[in-house]
């Protein structure tokens, strides 16, 4: 990995301070989102018909950099034996079955799918932010992991609210494209609007509490406290609010942080397991020992699902989206466990 630079070994040695990987790597994961949501907010208080273009664009870019980042998944699972062989029969058998499901769904417009899949974005980039906490507490020695996911969910849980209790989430909605059945889904949303703007106060007051529980845990800590964990917490709540305070800006921060980051965190694993000697028994580890081979594994990987879609349109386009998507979230839901040894290794966890 290359010897630390000056600032890092001099922030090293301060109290409490761990980094995941070192302190520029993480400050990326942690404050990627904020010059997205800075470009998004100057897009979304443009107005005229050349301002609401620009704003769908970058509604569309932040959706495409998504699509990107889900193939990486694939080549963790299939590119590595040793990964493969833990799940076998999961890996062999989620392709296909995924594939038939939501074929017939598509084939026979059940677009339920795509409420649910937006649902599942949801928690599932939530989860991914819970488990970067959990290696902070966990490297830094103190932390609940019941506070660490409860306060993520319920700040999601109070922005969502808010955004369903203003008046002008409709326009909205229909000035990014997002029309027909996603329309539909937010025009019930904000039908319920009483019923959001009710339970924001007991909602509101709970995200509240618990950010408050989480300045008490760090106050805890005393001098063993990590500016580093507290710093990427912090910076989750605050776009998790940007969400509340400019839902456009919001959306876009939120969804092209997540493959940002979760791109820097699929970059540094295959560099610990694999960087520096190359490993001829596994097909990452045969290209993955230098940056370059890092960097064209995941290219070929991103780019090679873009292919394959970009060919395809209509259902079948469709089709691979969102199984592309399923699949996605369904192996980082094993693949990312920080009970296994290989993963806690990763991260310099000692299991």
């Amino acid at each position: 990995m290359g010897a630390p630079a000056v600032s890092d070994v001099a922030t090293a040695r301060r109290p409490g301070l761990v980094w995941i990987y070192r302190a520029r790597t993480d400050l990326l994961i942690s404050l990627c989102w904020v010059p997205l949501f800075v470009i998004g907010h100057q897009l979304a208080i443009g107005t005229g018909v050349h301002a609401d273009s620009r704003v769908r664009w970058a509604v569309a870019a932040a959706l495409f950099v998504s699509f990107l980042h889900q193939p990486l998944t694939f080549a963790l699972v299939y590119g590595d034996r040793h990964q493969f062989a833990q799940r076998r029969r999961l890996f062999l058998l989620a392709p296909p079955i995924t594939i038939a499901v939501i074929a017939a769904a598509v084939a026979l417009h059940l677009w339920v799918v795509i409420p649910i899949a937006a649902l599942w974005n949801t928690i599932h980039t939530l989860q991914q932010r819970y488990g970067l906490s959990r290696i902070y507490a966990r490297r830094s020695k103190y932390g609940s992991a019941r506070l660490d996911r409860w306060v993520l969910y319920v700040w999601m849980t109070a922005a969502a609210l808010v955004v369903a209790s203003r008046r002008e989430t409709l326009a909205l909605v229909q000035r990014v494209g997002l029309a027909g059945v996603n329309g539909a889904g937010v025009r019930l949303l904000t039908d319920a609007r009483p019923v959001a703007m009710l339970l924001l106060i007991p909602v509101g007051g709970a995200a509240l509490i618990l950010a408050g529980a989480i300045v008490r845990q760090e106050l805890a800590a005393g001098v063993g406290a990590n500016p580093a964990k507290w710093l990427y917490q912090a910076a989750s709540l605050a776009l998790i609010a940007s969400i509340a305070i400019d839902p456009i800006a919001g959306f876009i921060a939120y969804v092209g942080a997540h493959a940002i980051e979760y791109g820097v965190v699929v970059y540094k694993t295959t560099e610990s397991r694999y960087g520096g000697q190359r490993d001829r028994s596994t097909l990452l580890g045969q290209v993955a020992w230098s940056a370059w081979g890092r960097v064209a594994a995941m290219a070929v990987a991103a780019f090679g699902a873009l292919a394959v879609a970009s060919r395809l349109h209509g259902d079948a386009g469709n089709v691979v989206l969102f199984t592309v998507g399923a699949l996605h979230f369904l192996y980082d839901g094993f693949i990312w466990k920080l009970r296994k040894p290989a993963v806690a290794a990763d991260f310099a966890i000692r299991t």
